[in-house]
């Protein structure tokens, strides 16, 4: 199981406390934690890569297996900054979002 979500404290959000975290399902233990500066606004996955868009705009692709980086882009629509609200994965395996 793959999530994202971000702690806050009376101060709003502070840097590097949002995360995309993979546990196991048995028990809830964390595999990996992937920590970011800004919360996540979707993500999806298959068996080789999770990817992760922020509302910062920048978008992670992470290996499923330990949480490493694979890439990562920020995105643009027009030369403009983009913030996806969902994602799919478009080549299963390839790491494509």
């Amino acid at each position: 199981m793959v999530h994202a979500g971000a702690v806050h404290d009376g101060a709003g959000l502070l840097t590097g406390n949002a995360f995309v975290v993979r546990r196991s399902l048995g028990d809830g233990a964390a595999h990996w934690v992937f920590t970011a500066d800004f919360p996540a606004t979707a993500l999806d996955g298959d068996d080789d890569t999770v990817c992760v868009a922020f509302n910062s705009g920048e978008l992670v692709a992470l290996r499923t297996s330990d949480g490493a980086v694979r890439w990562r882009q920020q995105l643009e629509v027009g030369g403009q900054p983009a913030v996806p609200l969902s994602l799919t994965l478009t080549e299963a395996g390839r790491g494509g979002c």
